[in-house]
């Protein structure tokens, strides 16, 4: 399958709602846990939010990255109309990133726009911390090649 337009994924990224992070537990095992993500230019960010957590809470995701910071984004479509199934996956560096960077406006103002939640839900717990993927990789799959991709960007990007 030839690669998939640039532009097309970066409509993708600035569409979908929610990605889901892979990476290795402490024990080397394998955990997906689903995010909200932004992109700014060649970077997506995530933030450590106000929604509530599960009993091991944000630290533990924040440790298993800091251990090994490799980590993969998966996108994906599902439908019963299975030509319009796809999949993209993206192999990415990991970065915590507490307060400030060059892009933390920005990435602030992409999550905000994206997420209107965040007028009621405070984007950051207890000290403002992001994470940054920047990714190194990228590979897809569709069933119906891009065409489907493109079905489903002019289904749901915003008129």
């Amino acid at each position: 399958m030839k690669p998939l337009a640039r532009d097309v994924l970066e409509a993708v990224l600035d569409t979908m709602p929610v990605a889901r992070l892979a990476l290795r537990d402490l024990d080397d095992a394998p955990e997906a846990l689903p995010i909200v993500f932004a992109r700014v230019d060649a970077s997506l960010w995530s933030p450590i939010d106000g929604k509530p957590k599960g009993p091991a809470g944000q630290l533990g995701r924040l440790a298993r990255l800091e251990r090994a910071p490799e980590a993969m984004l998966l996108l994906d479509h599902y439908a019963d109309e299975w030509l319009d199934l796809w999949w993209i996956r993206l192999k990415a560096t990991t970065e915590i990133i507490p307060g400030k960077h060059p892009d933390w406006l920005p990435a602030v103002n992409a999550l905000a726009t994206k997420y209107p939640q965040y007028q009621t839900t405070a984007m950051f717990k207890e000290a403002p911390t992001m994470l940054r993927f920047t990714w190194r990789a990228m590979s897809w799959w569709a069933a119906d090649g891009s065409r489907g991709v493109e079905r489903w960007l002019h289904e749901n990007l915003p008129t």
